[in-house]
């Protein structure tokens, strides 16, 4: 398979042959020539491409087992704030301990989301700058493809985006869940203690 560089050379050598027309500022080539050669720009660009997947790959796989380990985090904090809670006796001190488990936990996921996010936005930086350097070199012939390339990693990031999004929307929503568990549990807790009163 030929080097992009040879074949950008090649298509200079055409045109440099090209005859220009009498009495006018256009050229004439040989286009089967030229066809041959955009080909052989198609045929050697997709290792450049898979490249830039491979990277889009590993960016959803470290934000997914970033999503993972925070989902871990929550799921132990809350039961650990649930045996806590049942026992009518500390109620107030499980309640407290319950609170700071769940913000450790939210505060690790965060730490997680930001370091996938972070290593994902080096990787994809790397492949963009690869990939920018190498289309550079195409001909105008070639532009469209460097169009479909972009497209493709910014649907990537804007899925990435979404799916980050609903992962922090989750961890919300069951601090908030754990926070209403919290406060019931007090308050059937009082509840009790007020029945012993009256008995």
């Amino acid at each position: 398979m030929a080097n992009i560089d040879v074949i950008l050379n090649s298509i200079d050598e055409v045109l440099e042959d090209a005859v220009t027309l009498p009495l006018t500022s256009k050229c004439m080539v040989d286009a089967d020539r030229i066809r041959e050669l955009i080909d052989d720009i198609r045929l050697n660009m997709p290792t450049e491409i898979k490249q830039a997947k491979a990277v889009v790959s590993d960016r959803n796989e470290i934000l997914s087992l970033a999503k993972k380990e925070a989902e871990g985090l929550i799921r132990k904090a809350e039961e650990r704030a649930k045996s806590l809670v049942d026992n009518d006796t500390i109620v107030r001190q499980a309640n407290a301990k319950g609170m700071a488990l769940l913000s450790e936990a939210s505060q690790k996921a965060a730490s997680l989301v930001a370091e996938a996010t972070a290593k994902s936005n080096e990787l994809t930086s790397t492949a963009g700058a690869k990939a920018s350097e190498t289309l550079s070199q195409a001909s105008i012939k070639s532009k469209e493809m460097k169009q479909a390339a972009y497209d493709f990693s910014e649907a990537m990031l804007r899925a990435t985006e979404e799916a980050l999004s609903k992962s922090l929307t989750e961890v919300k929503s069951t601090r908030q869940a754990l926070t209403e568990t919290a406060r019931e549990s007090a308050k059937q807790g009082k509840q009790q203690a007020r029945q012993k009163d009256l008995t």
